[in-house]
């Protein structure tokens, strides 16, 4: 685990404490629990897609907020949703619709969690819309689409699944499967939650095991296993699959975030929130570098 990643989570402890947790004594409980679990915890356990999951376990434990942090993922996909027509519009308005359509899965990226005003979000999506990625290798990632058999794109967060299935409706791709998480973990979307965006008019949708911190590790048994396996193009959105991601070498892989991690944002020296559309094999051939990206991997 990188230090970074001890701030961050603490970070978003607190933050979820202030929010759901109003008690102090119980605030401090998880706090101090947050702490005892990165300095004590076997090494695979601190790694960053599996911090998630242990935050979420603990809140649940100490604080019973699982139903309070699933009601703000589902006002949060009403909020999307409630701006699904404008986005569409414009997308289908520009020049280059397909591009379009990924600045703004991206701009979604962009915006965490948003509970304000839906003016306020139109506002905030249309000004990172805006934005180009620093690394942009999606003439890349619309080439491969276009000529894989099956595509299979990993969503991240509530209320972005929204702009994802706009992008999903422009790459129009007669075998895709969409992927979250089979139950809440934290923000991350789920299986519920891309029905609810109505996800499953563009591509089939799979849920991901609670349990899984790395693609690697996917059961050769399990239904997602087979999907992972057959897929072509796998498209990876946010940060924390691309943890799970980074290390597959045989997949045409893409990666698709905003860089809130500061650690990512280093390693590929982008400032913290650029957008990004990158090509996996160049994070491996040209970023990261042979020895880094083994030294990377042992880390974590």
């Amino acid at each position: 685990m990188f230090p970074e990643c001890v701030t961050c989570i603490v970070k978003q402890t607190e933050q979820l404490i202030q929010r759901h947790c109003p008690d102090d004594k119980r605030a401090n409980e998880v706090a101090l629990d947050a702490i005892r679990f990165m300095a004590s915890a076997e090494s695979e356990m601190k790694t960053a897609p599996a911090l998630p999951v242990f935050l979420d376990d603990l809140l649940e434990r100490r604080c019973q907020i699982k139903q309070a942090i699933s009601d703000r993922r589902i006002h949060c996909n009403e909020q999307f949703l409630l701006l699904e027509e404008t986005i569409r519009n414009d997308i289908s308005k520009s020049i280059n619709p397909l591009q379009r359509a990924l600045q703004y899965t991206l701009a979604g990226n962009y915006i965490m969690n948003h509970q304000g005003a839906v003016n306020s979000l139109k506002l905030s999506l249309v000004s990172a819309a805006r934005l180009r990625p620093v690394i942009d290798d999606s003439g890349k990632l619309f080439d491969r689409v276009r000529k894989a058999n099956t595509v299979l794109f990993i969503g991240d967060k509530a209320g972005e699944i929204v702009t994802d299935k706009l992008l999903l409706e422009q790459l129009h791709h007669s075998k895709a499967y969409y992927a979250v998480r089979e139950k809440g973990i934290l923000d991350e979307a789920t299986v519920d939650d891309a029905r609810h965006a109505g996800i499953e008019r563009v591509a089939e949708i799979k849920g991901i095991p609670e349990e899984l911190t790395s693609f690697s590790n996917l059961s050769t048994n399990s239904t997602f296993g087979e999907i992972y396996r057959e897929a072509d193009v796998i498209i990876s959105k946010g940060p924390s699959n691309f943890w799970k991601l980074h290390n597959e070498t045989e997949k045409e892989t893409f990666f698709l975030f905003s860089t809130r991690c500061p650690v990512i944002a280093n390693l590929l020296k982008v400032n913290i929130d650029d957008p990004v559309v990158m090509y996996g094999k160049r994070y491996q051939q040209k970023i990261v570098g042979t020895e880094h990206y083994e030294t990377l991997c042992h880390e974590l």
